[in-house]
């Protein structure tokens, strides 16, 4: 299934914030009788009453078993809608055809899919991550390392993204793969990719891109960016839990390897004169690497989700994010107690902010149930901890980080007031 590749556009000329508010019920709702303040998108995004609404829809009034099982009208209802999904994903990353696109249950999922079905040789058996990955990029090819399959390396990197010259001292022709964040969850900003493609495509290696932290707040143009993977998930832009994406490109797709197998994954059988002589015909991608009942009503209200975000204009969402990011970094730059990870000119490339404590009293566990359950009228929520990015806290030589992240629904006095709050708690503990 193919169409235009020009990406989506929309014709909006600005955010209108307050408005779209309205659209996220959470933002509306009482925590503990307080106000929510919600600077924690980058752990997962709120949802919007249309994905809300298409999950009551389908479970109330539908619920029927997609896949081509049953052919009956609830079913083939069901069936179109997830394939619907599916076109409506192709053409949020500018994909060339909807085949490109298999549903995973999350990032971790389709980076998983990768580690197991990638058809590493004795020759070509490298895979080369960098330090500030998360562990759903580092774990799969651990475990691949692990069983004998490859050998891992580690890239380190710079607030640009991974080290170039360190890069191209490491990969060789024998290096397979090159996986990598395109926006870190604890540095924030936004990493190139162009130069990291174009040492793959040298060495004849493969590239992967974690795009969980980037997409919500960037377009992902996957044939503009050369991309041989891509891999995302439904509830960091405000759609369902349990949905994933993997993008690849349909030769590289149909040349994996087997992940996950069963139901729905074979068209056929050839069963021989022997009775053990029994071989399934698998069907090509995404259906091969699609086993068993799928989550339909995931699907579907992913779709929606997506749809929902492209009737706002990329641009001002980007505008809009990097100056909340701006605006946080002025607020933290006022606190000599603390330290802003990264540098805060790229910062403004990506939707988050991290910072540590440097003042010894300054206890991050009890900063967040201050900001729970001290505060009068308003619960703001931050992520602390490492944030599922170890290798790069243990390089840092940090225990742990305190984490501001944005969508577009974010505002400007939701800072203001997490700013109150942290001078607050710094009067009380650190003076």
């Amino acid at each position: 299934m193919a169409w235009s590749t020009a990406l989506v556009t929309t014709t909006t000329a600005a955010l209108d914030v307050q408005a779209l508010r309205k659209q996220y019920p959470s933002l509306s709702n009482k925590v503990e009788g307080k106000s929510l303040v919600y600077l924690d998108s980058a752990c997962t995004a709120l949802k919007p009453k249309v994905v809300a609404d298409r999950l009551h829809d389908f479970y109330t009034n539908w619920g029927g078993c997609g896949g081509k099982r049953s052919t009956h009208l609830l079913s083939q209802q069901v069936e179109a809608w997830f394939q619907e999904a599916r076109v409506e994903t192709a053409r949020f990353l500018n994909a060339e055809k909807a085949d490109e696109i298999v549903f995973t249950g999350s990032t971790t999922d389709g980076i998983n899919l990768v580690a197991r079905a990638f058809p590493f040789s004795n020759e070509r058996n490298e895979v080369i991550v960098t330090d500030v990955e998360h562990n759903s990029v580092v774990l799969p090819f651990k475990q691949a390392e692990a069983e004998g399959r490859i050998k891992l390396r580690f890239c380190p990197i710079t607030d640009a993204g991974p080290d170039l010259n360190a890069l191209a001292s490491i990969i060789s022709k024998k290096t397979a793969l090159i996986a990598m964040t395109r926006s870190s969850n604890v540095l924030g900003g936004s990493f190139s990719v162009h130069p990291v493609s174009q040492l793959a495509r040298a060495h004849g290696a493969k590239l992967l891109l974690d795009d969980a932290q980037y997409l919500s707040s960037h377009r992902e143009d996957v044939q503009a960016s050369n991309a041989d993977f891509v891999a995302f998930s439904s509830h960091k832009l405000g759609g369902p839990f349990g949905v994933g994406v993997l993008y690849g490109k349909e030769h590289l797709l149909n040349g994996l390897g087997h992940y996950r197998v069963g139901g729905g994954t074979v068209k056929d059988y050839e069963v021989g004169d022997t009775q053990d002589d029994v071989t399934p015909i698998y069907l090509d991608a995404p259906m091969r690497f699609e086993a068993g009942v799928q989550n339909f009503a995931g699907a579907a209200a992913f779709g929606d989700a997506l749809k929902f975000l492209q009737t706002l204009d990329p641009d001002a969402v980007r505008s809009h994010v990097s100056d909340l990011v701006g605006y946080a970094i002025r607020k933290l730059q006022a606190f000599d107690e603390i330290e802003i990870l990264g540098d805060p000119k790229t910062l403004k490339e990506g939707s988050l902010v991290s910072f540590y404590p440097k003042h010894k009293e300054f206890s991050a566990k009890d900063f967040n149930l201050y900001l729970n359950h001290e505060l009068k009228d308003k619960f703001i929520a931050i992520r602390i901890g490492d944030h599922c990015a170890h290798i790069l806290h243990k390089r840092m030589k940090i225990k742990e980080t305190l984490r501001l992240s944005f969508f577009a629904y974010n505002t400007k006095e939701e800072i203001d007031v997490f700013g109150a709050a942290l001078e607050s708690y710094i009067h009380e503990a650190c003076r």
